[in-house]
């Protein structure tokens, strides 16, 4: 699986991807000398990663994820081995390397937390070939409604054969 955020995909997954999750905590002394510790809230899951670009499409890639992070709006963010997550762009740096033909670039990704619950059950599915959002909704249950909604589709009949459809 490579990452993924809204319509772009990584043509190589990034050298480094680290997600970050932490929460605020709250100490009371009490008597007799312990605390009570609370938690109080949760922080956004941050997901921030490093790679590299190569070739005559560097500079085509770099174009897509500056125009990505210039929309200021939410999208699904799947990264490899983790639920997805989602989030707003929030930071993109990138720098040339002449003589690799290359463009090494950062990246960070934050939680949108507007609408956490606090326990999210995540369900995607694949979608199958020559199979649009009607036909996806009907096999899985889901409202076709639901699925432009969360996946950020311009039209039912965009899907391609392995693309991840969020279902909730």
């Amino acid at each position: 699986m490579k990452l993924k955020y809204k319509e772009f995909e990584f043509p190589v997954n990034p050298d480094s991807i680290e997600i970050s999750s932490s929460s605020n905590c709250s100490s009371k002394p009490v008597f007799g000398g312990n605390s009570n510790v609370e938690n109080v809230s949760v922080n956004p899951i941050i997901v921030s990663g490093n790679g590299e670009f190569f070739g005559e499409s560097a500079r085509e890639y770099c174009a897509c994820l500056q125009n990505l992070l210039k929309r200021k709006e939410s999208g699904w963010l799947f990264v490899p081995s983790s639920p997805p997550v989602k989030a707003y762009f929030t930071e993109f740096k990138f720098s040339r390397n002449t003589k690799r033909n290359s463009i090494s670039y950062f990246f960070v990704f934050t939680e949108e937390c507007s609408d956490r619950k606090s326990e999210r059950l995540f369900k995607y599915t694949y979608a199958e070939k020559d199979e649009n959002a009607f036909e996806l909704a009907n096999r899985c249950n889901v409202s076709v409604n639901d699925i432009m909604r969360l996946n950020d589709f311009k039209s039912p009949f965009e899907l391609t054969e392995g693309d991840r459809v969020v279902l909730r």
